[in-house]
């Protein structure tokens, strides 16, 4: 009966900000252009929340931000697209010409769809990779969507 109260106080609850959509990119985040307000149980808009949110996420989240990558850009996206299959997202739509691609992903508990978008871009000889995870429902993903990100970035560095 006490188990709760105890471990309450040696590991506190981690609290999160009242955000659901994280990005690498708070300045121009990746913009959804197949996913749209019509997406099946979707409360949450794909309309980014601007610097408010990013205020937020930047204090949550600093650690979050874009891949920067020797490789060509046209080498990353081929590279983005497996790591997207390994994590277990389901690929709604990509376009090679663009670089870019955007997909559903599930929560492992509840199995929430959220949906991401990952863009890449040349920059000189190198490239940079944008990822952008929105949760469908909910004011706060409690973290999900950020460890979504952190876990793409880990697996693509590998």
């Amino acid at each position: 009966m006490l188990a709760p109260v105890i471990i309450s106080s040696v590991k506190p609850a981690q609290s999160f900000p009242l955000i659901h959509d994280i990005t690498t990119n708070t300045n121009n985040p990746p913009a959804f252009l197949v996913l749209d307000e019509s997406r099946k149980g979707a409360k949450n808009s794909l309309v980014y929340g601007g610097a408010e949110v990013a205020e937020m996420q930047k204090k949550a989240y600093a650690d979050i931000a874009p891949i920067q990558t020797s490789k060509t850009a046209q080498q990353a996206f081929s590279e983005s697209l497996p790591v997207a299959n390994e994590m277990g997202w389901e690929i709604v739509a990509q376009d090679e010409n663009a670089l870019r691609f955007e997909a559903s992903a599930r929560t492992p508990v509840f199995q929430f769809v959220d949906d991401v978008v990952v863009t890449v871009t040349t920059e000189g000889s190198a490239s940079r990779v944008d990822i952008r995870s929105v949760s469908r429902i909910g004011r706060s993903d409690r973290g999900a969507n950020a460890a979504r990100i952190r876990e793409f970035i880990e697996t693509f560095d590998q």
